[in-house]
């Protein structure tokens, strides 16, 4: 933080554009005080919709997987000269196609530990570090001690239970089989006893081991789980403790340790619903 106070040199100022057309005034002298970034939005603005009284911007962002068509900060950045460029007629399918090269260049990306713990990583379904697969029941290589898949299993892939293993390898994955989009979000806080089930069972025994959680686009329903899983079984330093049913967890705990997970992948963003769903469980606890 105090990089990028050093960095930026003065504070920074937020303010609304909206179809209302709300700009500050503000002098000369007042605009050298501070960095002004101006937040777009076609939404309209209601006035002392808060107790700040600052306003209140309908649809301000949220919900991004609604309306996004998939791009992301990153994708957008490296190419925005062509998104500008296109009409909006032809934009979802170029965005569709920017997408798609986004992934297959990232094929090789391995999967990311969670800091500041030395076990937990976060991976996307299909792969996992050099590019391995990643699904539920196929660890051949051994690269991760256990396995969690937030989505379905493909058709034929054995139905793993916590209780009755097929095998010694099914024993160490799970399977939640939450669908992908708001629908898998609310199917996560249902499932979200097992993981913690799963957890407690092997690592209790061996901390040690190494776990991935994955999901099918290594950001969403797998950063729920992750989330769950360092706010109930992770002290502040990062390393297991078992379950800590003693701790006391509001939102700012949860919080906190959602900052472990965005600022070990930059592009995690789990919807509100995923979030909605993590907090329901956390905090519903006996």
């Amino acid at each position: 933080m105090q990089g990028l106070q050093s960095r930026l040199g003065k504070p920074i100022r937020l303010t609304w554009f909206t179809r209302e057309l709300l700009w500050p005034e503000y002098t000369e002298k007042e605009m050298d005080a501070f960095h002004l970034i101006v937040l777009c939005s076609a939404s309209k603005r209601v006035q002392g919709a808060e107790m700040s009284e600052g306003g209140y911007i309908q649809g301000a962002g949220d919900d991004s997987e609604l309306w996004s068509c998939g791009l992301t900060p990153k994708i957008f950045w490296d190419n925005r000269s062509t998104l500008f460029a296109t009409g909006e007629e032809d934009l979802p399918a170029v965005i569709a196609e920017l997408i798609g090269k986004h992934h297959r260049e990232m094929g090789n990306e391995d999967a990311v530990l969670i800091r500041p713990t030395n076990n937990i990583y976060i991976g996307r379904s299909g792969r996992g570090s050099n590019s391995e697969p990643a699904v539920v029941g196929i660890n051949e290589e051994r690269l991760f001690d256990l396995r969690i898949n937030c989505n379905a299993p493909d058709a034929g892939d054995t139905d793993t239970s916590l209780t009755e293993p097929t095998t010694e390898e099914d024993a160490k994955a799970l399977s939640l089989g939450c669908p992908s989009g708001k629908l898998g979000s609310r199917q996560l806080r249902k499932v979200l006893n097992k993981v913690e089930q799963f957890v407690a069972l092997h690592l209790s025994r061996d901390p040690s081991q190494s776990l991935i959680v994955t999901c099918d686009n290594g950001k969403d329903l797998s950063a729920g789980a992750i989330l769950m899983i360092i706010c109930l079984f992770y002290n502040e330093e990062g390393n297991f403790e078992g379950p800590r049913r003693g701790a006391f967890i509001n939102k700012e705990y949860i919080r906190q340790r959602l900052a472990w997970v965005i600022s070990s992948k930059h592009d995690v963003n789990p919807s509100r619903s995923t979030l909605q769903s993590v907090h329901a469980f956390l905090m519903k606890r006996p």
